[in-house]
């Protein structure tokens, strides 16, 4: 699976990537808005990791993106802030389809990640309570 992972946060964005890398994933990594665009351009991607807020902006223009230059590709969206809905966060585009709050457990996020992506053999989880994700249903 090819995946683009979107987090201004070194550290996270650095560890997302080594994890779905270790997991056997085609991984690409960038911390601004520009280069998410700029690869999501010139890239085909299965899924999308995107930082809900990238350098103090809302990055929902790139979930749009996404889908409009990749049909298939999916989107997790991380986010910190509890100012978006679970209803907001699955109205920024179809492509959305499970959303994650900070902080995020590192097995949470690729187990997601997998499901999301149709590379987990299991039945999908419509729901998960208490830990912070969010499936579309």
């Amino acid at each position: 699976m090819k995946v683009l992972v979107v987090e201004d946060d070194p550290n996270l964005g650095s560890l997302w990537e080594r994890v779905l890398l270790e997991a056997g994933h085609e991984v690409l990594q960038t911390a601004s808005e520009t280069g998410a665009a700029r690869l999501l351009e010139t890239r085909p991607f299965d899924l999308v990791v995107l930082d809900m807020c990238i350098n103090g902006r809302d990055a929902r223009g790139i979930s749009l993106l996404a889908t409009y230059r990749n049909p298939t590709c999916k989107v997790v969206i991380v986010s910190g802030s509890s100012n978006f809905s679970r209803k907001a966060l699955f109205a920024m585009s179809p492509a959305v389809s499970a959303a994650l709050r900070k902080p995020v457990d590192i097995e949470d996020l690729l187990e997601v990640c997998h499901l999301v992506s149709g590379t987990d053999r299991r039945l999908p989880i419509q729901t998960v309570d208490g830990g912070g994700i969010e499936f579309r249903t």
